[in-house]
């Protein structure tokens, strides 16, 4: 459903709402905004789940008789309906599919028909499909199709899962500055075709398709080729964009609570005494001790941190200014 959504991103209709879309329903000429959801599911085989419709208030009907209907602040998952009231009132007026998971009251990346590229234009009777992130003031609340396969819509395209690697999330979901930087290496390396904009914090469609043309590049294929990155690739991407030097993203506090063993100690600890914080009667090395918790006290407190701020547990603002470097 998503892969047909993304195919029409940038498509533009002719005049007087002149779209494939409303050639395919049989009401070109007219706002064209669910018949283009409509139509994606047709393409991807899951009109069953999703329904056909050209009218919003129909579509938001059918959800809600199915039991398949969120409220606007509900946590949601790529693959839901969006449907918007722009004036809040009770009727949708605009639709759209949303293109990354989003927690509740956050946010959303959509993809929608009949709008604009942007906020100056209309919003709901636009000139073509685009990519947008939109916060929940007008949105009327969600439908959930029960997409055969999986919980998440099964079918062939990008792969939806997760994995955890250092602390942090990677594939579907995932959100922070790690996968922009994910997305950066990957430009840095040539692998940045399926990026219209961003890279950005979201993990998208188009970070998976290109992770897995840099997994390609390395030798691997089939599942081991999924663009869901592994701490082998992970380590190569970030150890080889040309003309760049790479630190070790922030593992997190917790896994410093968990009393670690590795060699990620023993680089932030030379960190540590090349800023001259180190507190160690020997070392540093790989066994995370309480020499390191009072060095790394002492460099929050070079940061200008106090009190509980600088009790020596690393905190993501201090390790991104320490430049741990990638080990």
């Amino acid at each position: 459903m998503l892969s047909a959504a993304a195919a029409d991103v940038g498509y533009k209709e002719g005049p007087s709402n002149d779209t494939r879309h409303g050639r395919w329903y049989g009401l070109n000429f007219n706002p064209w905004c669910d018949m283009a959801v409509s139509y994606w599911a047709q393409q991807s085989g899951n009109s069953g789940a999703v329904g056909r419709f050209a009218y919003c208030p129909s579509h938001v009907n059918w959800f809600r008789s199915r039991g398949q209907w969120l409220d606007r602040n509900a946590a949601v998952r790529r693959g839901d309906i969006v449907f918007y009231s722009w004036d809040g009132g009770p009727l949708a007026d605009h639709v759209g599919i949303v293109a990354a998971d989003s927690a509740p009251g956050q946010s959303l990346a959509t993809i929608e028909g009949n709008t604009s590229s942007g906020n100056s234009g209309s919003q709901g009777n636009g000139d073509g499909c685009y990519r947008r992130v939109r916060p929940r003031t007008y949105v009327l609340g969600f439908g959930r199709p029960a997409y055969s396969g999986s919980s998440t819509g099964g079918g062939s395209g990008p792969s939806r899962a997760q994995t955890t690697i250092g602390g942090l999330v990677y594939g579907y979901g995932a959100h922070g500055d790690h996968v922009t930087r994910i997305g950066r290496a990957l430009v840095a390396r040539g692998f940045g075709s399926h990026y219209a904009e961003g890279p950005g914090p979201d993990w998208s469609d188009a970070d998976t398709l290109n992770y897995a043309a840099f997994q390609r590049s390395l030798g691997y294929s089939g599942s081991d080729a999924d663009g869901v990155p592994g701490p082998d690739s992970l380590a190569r991407l970030l150890g080889s964009a040309p003309g760049t030097q790479t630190y070790a993203p922030f593992p997190g506090t917790a896994w410093f609570k968990g009393n670690p063993r590795s060699v990620l100690i023993t680089a932030m600890g030379r960190r540590l005494v090349a800023e001259g914080c180190g507190r160690y009667a020997d070392g540093p090395g790989p066994q995370w001790t309480d020499a390191d918790r009072q060095s790394y006290a002492a460099w929050q407190r070079k940061q200008g941190f106090a009190g509980t701020d600088a009790d020596g547990w690393p905190g993501q603002q201090t390790w991104d200014a320490l430049q741990v470097p990638t080990v």
